[in-house]
């Protein structure tokens, strides 16, 4: 029993591991990050119901692990190839392909849930009347254009 518990245990140290290297190594992945945050904060703000919520996390594991997968894919690739190689090139763009259909109906989904479930218009509107929290959402940027496109490339 105690075997299995630390295979376990080790299990959730590679996942961990490998969630890190994405963080650290992957643009793509930082930005569904950074847009997740922000679906949150506008969706607490706005009040959406507890369904609504329960979909736009989802579409974040959704798109999150499909930028996994396709991290994982073009990794393998590039260590296989050993020059262009039009298949691994095919393999890629359709890897690729797969986080955009993703991402695409996770926007789908936050139009649903932001405009025409009206949380995107009660969570503006709460932000007019208190301008301190607007000012707060609006000093996140800067960190999160940071995250974005500089967290990673510092060693």
């Amino acid at each position: 029993m105690k075997k299995n518990i630390r295979k376990l245990h080790e299990s959730f140290q590679h996942a961990l591991r490998g969630l890190r290297l994405c963080i650290y190594g992957e643009r793509n992945f930082r930005v569904h990050l950074t847009a997740a945050f922000y679906v949150t904060v506008f969706a607490l703000l706005g009040r959406a119901r507890a369904e609504q919520v329960a979909v736009l996390c989802l579409c974040f594991g959704l798109t999150m692990g499909a930028e996994l997968m396709n991290t994982a894919i073009e990794r393998l690739c590039d260590r296989q190839a050993s020059g262009y190689d039009i298949f691994v090139r095919d393999a890629k763009d359709i890897a690729a392909a797969g986080v955009f259909v993703c991402a695409a109906a996770c926007v789908g989904v936050g139009v649903c849930v932001f405009l025409a479930g009206g949380v995107l218009a009660h969570a503006l509107a709460w932000l007019l009347a208190h301008l301190w929290a607007a000012g707060l959402v609006a000093l996140t940027v800067p960190a999160a254009l940071w995250f974005v496109f500089c967290y990673g490339r510092i060693r």
